[in-house]
């Protein structure tokens, strides 16, 4: 995972476009790794996170999570593996800017959602079509009476909804929703208020902005993510919705090399 440490900020970059900017566990842990070095550096001001054009994180990669060893190996990757980093986010010390260009689904906007500013772009899209494979949004849930809105949550997990960037302003899920060619503008403006804070001041606001986040938040992800570990991922219907997907992906991919 690409991580650009500038003078007074810290650029991280979901950078697995083959697989839609998706997470396994290395690259869960790689970025919660960045974050955490990040605030070791006192000259670091604040993290920003970006995907890409297309896509800025496609949640978690549904062949990693196919892969999953039983009840311990789904809690190795999520409970042990992956939850410690959206701790990370809220924890730090410095404000975690997410820059969304592209689409963010399941994970993404988990990440969007646990980021304390978010910068869309025009091209930006919102959704969390876990359910479609049998899987649910823990971290969202987790972070929801904290972070979002139990109406937003039913539009995006229930409904299904896709949001496009005003919505997704409007709604409270990102802070800004700009055209594409303002996204760097934009940027550099909340970096330069950020610049322009005490770090000790700007620590504490975080920290009592996110009291909740901290104090319930991840301990009703940790209960999510064991229940979806423990029961959801071991039952008949995920099962039955990874093989239907596994076998959609199959003949795509067979109906494109027959067009060759």
């Amino acid at each position: 995972m690409p991580v650009h440490v500038h003078p007074d900020h810290t650029v991280i970059t979901f950078d697995r476009p083959h697989k839609r900017n998706s997470m396994d566990l290395a690259a869960w842990q790689s970025l919660g790794a960045a974050v955490r070095a990040a605030q070791q550096d006192p000259a670091q001001r604040a993290i920003v996170l970006r995907g890409d054009g297309r896509s800025f994180c496609a949640g978690n990669d549904i062949d990693a999570m196919s892969a999953l060893d039983g009840v311990q190996g789904a809690k190795d990757y999520f409970v042990t593996g992956m939850l410690p980093t959206f701790h990370a986010i809220a924890a730090s010390p410095l404000p975690v800017i997410a820059v969304v260009e592209g689409a963010a689904l399941g994970g993404g906007v988990e990440l969007v959602t646990w980021s304390d500013i978010v910068i869309a772009g025009e091209n930006a899209t919102f959704a969390l079509p876990e359910a479609k494979i049998g899987v649910w949004a823990t971290v969202y849930f987790g972070a929801m009476p904290a972070a979002s809105s139990r109406r937003l949550g039913a539009r995006l997990a229930l409904a299904g909804d896709t949001l496009g960037h005003k919505e997704a302003r409007d709604l409270g899920l990102a802070t800004y929703a700009v055209g594409q060619e303002e996204l760097d503008g934009t940027l550099e403006r909340v970096l330069n208020g950020v610049r322009a804070a005490a770090p000790d001041a700007l620590a504490r606001s975080k920290r009592w902005l996110n009291r909740e986040l901290l104090d319930d938040g991840l301990a009703a992800s940790e209960a999510a993510l064991n229940e979806l570990s423990e029961e959801t991922l071991q039952g008949v219907e995920f099962t039955d919705r990874m093989d239907a997907f596994h076998a959609a992906k199959a003949a795509r991919t067979a109906a494109r090399e027959g067009a060759k």
